[in-house]
């Protein structure tokens, strides 16, 4: 009865930490201020990075009318708008990232969380196991 259900915690276990080994396990070496504003960074320069690429190919695209039918100031106030939007648009996919990565981390924790219990009962397993073992040396000597 208890190899039965020691098998079966292992094999929950191991099917866990094979399925979330590079997810949730991987999350729980960090705290969670620190995994949220990692990926918050991350993310932010990923989105800057791609909100540059595409104003670049924008301009490149309309680079003819853009030089010989508008004027300088027209060209400073479209730079200056494209910064402000740049801004706006980063805080709040900023503010999204953080209720993603929150609600991601969470889950993953409450998962280790179970993993962690599995762990447990098979710990105690083994004690009862040991234990047993040990009584049963203690009566073979007497």
């Amino acid at each position: 009865m208890v190899n039965a259900e020691r098998t079966k915690l292992m094999t929950k276990a191991e099917i866990f930490r094979v399925k979330e080994e590079r997810n949730a396990l991987r999350l729980n070496h960090f705290y969670k201020g620190d995994y949220i504003s990692y990926e918050m960074i991350r993310s932010g320069i990923l989105f800057i990075f791609a909100y540059l690429l595409l104003t670049v190919m924008w301009v490149l695209y309309f680079a003819e009318p853009l030089m010989t039918q508008t004027r300088i100031e027209d060209l400073a106030m479209m730079a200056v708008q494209a910064g402000i939007a740049l801004v706006c648009l980063l805080a709040c996919f900023l503010v999204a990232a953080y209720f993603v990565f929150k609600s991601k981390y969470q889950k993953a924790r409450a998962k280790v969380k179970d993993y962690q219990a599995i762990l447990k009962q098979i710990s105690r397993l083994y004690e009862q196991e040991t234990v047993k073992v040990w009584r049963e040396s203690e009566e073979y000597r007497v």
